[in-house]
């Protein structure tokens, strides 16, 4: 006779009571309706997205005076223009006469004329022309230029902030600046790029990304060369990193050798390190076996072939270590910005919560890759793509995105209240306490 065993489960809070939906820093535990309370995307849309720092563009996308483009985040929108002095400007995207919305996606044009009555502004937001200005009564118009947002170029990307006594970006960035600047992000080029519709809430997409706990599960492909379980972590305030170990077994392997590590990483799709790894002068296949000189690890040859493409194609990659030439280093940056940083290449995502449904986000994904001059006049102009859900975006990110709706769904168990963290997923932790301080005003834990 089998016997059933009921095991007791917290009632989850009423999706309607803000206040229950904090996080409990103590237990490290997360209501579920932090993620399902349409009260919570509410409060996070008018404390959280309009008073933070967002990456709304990359300055290559205005290369040129006349060249805009639009950033969208929730029901707002922001139009950055370059003028022609060549300085960059942001504004809603607004017609100051009916509310029209000015500019949709990016383009050029001489100024910015509204198509429903044709008022314009100049490219740095002042006001150029009133249609029949004369049949208009008490205008004040020096108050009818384009609204300014505030906004701030850190490496090449744009910033915007919503909040116009928002505090300088270069404070809000210190933490990372010092991290990332021996990358140089700004000497590389945009290669490709492309939106995805993710049927999750923003913040069920940034936890799957802000830790390397999931990977043996869901990546079981990446395990035999990236070491999971000695990934160390960092927190600063807002923002945090991890540093994932790469032409290393998981110790989760019953065999660690390095033939195993070579094998796995000489695959296709182990990325940009199994791409480094052909290039190394210590690498050959042999009848379709890959081989490593002798005495040389896998992980050296890696480092080597940084090394080398640095040498020969005059590229610079500042004063990286060994460990930054070969290992994965992953770091975001508060709300919504994920890195990941490698020698003279990095993917650079960005989620941004859905205008509508409060379970849907957008994924935006960008890949950037630091190019000789010769290689930027042969490759022609990156287009961003937007893609439908289900489209192949690559192995690994496929594997997210198909696991991160069924986490979504699981949300809504009447057996399920609260989201329990280890240690390992201390930078979701982090980043739950830094939505609090914005939502609910708590102070930021030491």
């Amino acid at each position: 006779m089998s016997t059933t065993t009921n095991i007791a489960v917290r009632p989850a809070p009423a999706a309607t009571d803000l206040q229950d939906l904090r996080v409990d820093s103590e237990r490290q535990a997360l209501p579920k309706n932090r993620y399902t309370s349409r009260a919570m995307w509410q409060a996070e849309t008018e404390k959280l997205w309009a008073k933070v720092w967002q990456w709304a563009c990359l300055v290559d996308d205005l290369p040129e005076a006349g060249c805009y483009a639009e950033y969208q985040i929730l029901d707002q929108s922001v139009l950055i223009t370059r003028d022609e002095d060549l300085q960059l400007h942001a504004f809603h995207n607004v017609c100051m006469h009916r509310g029209n919305r000015l500019r949709t996606g990016s383009g050029k044009n001489a100024d910015v004329a509204c198509r429903y009555h044709s008022w314009t502004w100049n490219l740095d937001g002042s006001l150029k022309k009133i249609t029949d200005e004369e049949g208009f009564h008490n205008l004040d118009t020096s108050c009818l230029g384009l609204q300014t947002v505030s906004m701030d170029v850190w490496q090449g990307f744009v910033f915007i902030n919503l909040d116009r006594d928002a505090e300088p970006l270069a404070d809000y960035l210190a933490p990372m600046d010092d991290k990332l600047g021996a990358y140089r992000f700004g000497q590389h080029v945009r290669t490709r790029s492309a939106t995805m519709p993710v049927g999750a809430n923003w913040k069920t997409v940034v936890d799957g990304f802000v830790e390397v706990y999931h990977l043996h599960a869901i990546h079981p492909q990446l395990i035999p060369f990236l070491d999971d379980v000695n990934t160390t972590y960092d927190v600063w305030g807002a923002h945090s990193a991890m540093y994932q170990p790469i032409g290393i077994a998981s110790p989760r392997l019953a065999d660690t050798s390095d033939r195993v590590v070579l094998d796995s990483l000489a695959e296709g799709g182990s990325g940009y390190s199994g791409k480094m790894l052909r290039k190394s002068p210590y690498f050959s296949e042999v009848d379709g076996v890959a081989q490593m000189q002798e005495g040389v690890t896998v992980r050296q040859a890696v480092i080597d072939a940084g090394r080398m493409d640095e040498a020969s194609l005059g590229l610079d990659y500042g004063e990286l270590t060994d460990d930054q030439l070969v290992d994965d280093y992953h770091y975001f940056i508060f709300p919504n910005i994920i890195l990941n940083v490698f020698s003279g290449h990095f993917i650079a995502s960005r989620i941004r919560p859905d205008p509508v449904d409060h379970e849907s986000c957008f994924f935006d994904m960008f890949v950037f890759d630091m190019l000789t001059d010769e290689q930027k006049a042969a490759r022609p102009p990156s287009k961003h793509v937007i893609l439908e859900k289900g489209v192949s975006v690559g192995r690994v990110p496929d594997q997210d995105f198909t696991q991160l709706p069924t986490v979504q769904k699981g949300l809504h168990s009447n057996g399920f209240a609260e989201v329990l963290l280890s240690d390992q997923e201390c930078r979701v932790l982090a980043f739950h306490q830094e939505v609090d301080r914005y939502v609910f005003g708590t102070e930021r834990s030491p």
